[in-house]
């Protein structure tokens, strides 16, 4: 049996980090990261060379999608309450959903002009080929707003099967039907809870 700990988001490591501490984890878990922003990805190079030291870990710079191909990544930078973060484009909420937001509650973004694209990957086809139901699954998902046919596609296929711990941020609140993905939200939570599988947001 394999410990497997996928980071779907990870941005600079923050939510790897406090899910090591809460799992105990490891060098003998078998880690994947995903970060789809490219900028963001290379501001993280340095603390991933620190955390490769004492995990076994392995770092992509592709957005998890429900299909395998290229796909627009919307880099923001966060206009108000800027925390830090200076016009650099690496913000958390980057997305690559095809009506970008333009704000998060007091958070106003901003986009990069030019256009950059990424490698997607069928994330239910990744798991399918890295675990099988005899390991243990632990997943963290913030992807802002690509969770939706990511996890339609894992019920879709039943490769949620191999999931053992499911944790994940909705965000219904990119979308003008807001209310109707606030109501995918309560079925998810329902399905997987009902299926055996912990199911918990994700902050």
């Amino acid at each position: 049996m394999k410990k497997i700990f996928i980071d779907c988001g990870t941005h600079l490591f923050q939510g790897f980090e406090q899910f090591v501490r809460k799992y105990n984890i490891d060098k003998s878990w078998e880690c994947h990261s995903f970060e789809a922003n490219p900028i963001t990805f290379e501001k993280s190079k340095l603390k991933y060379d620190l955390l490769s030291k004492k995990f076994n870990i392995k770092h992509y710079n592709q957005a998890l999608s429900d299909n395998d191909g290229q796909v627009k990544i919307n880099c923001i930078n966060v206009k108000k309450n800027l925390d830090g973060f200076g016009k650099n484009f690496t913000a958390q909420g980057s997305n690559i959903l095809n009506k970008a937001p333009t704000k998060d509650g007091a958070w106003e973004f901003e986009y990069m002009e030019e256009d950059v694209y990424v490698d997607s990957v069928n994330f239910s086809q990744f798991l399918t080929n890295i675990a099988n139901k005899e390991d243990f699954v632990l997943i963290k998902m913030d992807v802002e707003g690509s969770e939706y046919p990511i996890i339609d596609q894992l019920i879709e296929t039943g490769s949620y099967k191999l999931i053992n711990d499911f944790y994940c941020e909705f965000h219904s609140r990119f979308f003008d039907n807001k209310s109707d993905y606030e109501q995918k939200d309560v079925e998810y939570r329902n399905f997987f809870n009902k299926n055996g599988i912990n199911f918990e947001k994700w902050f």
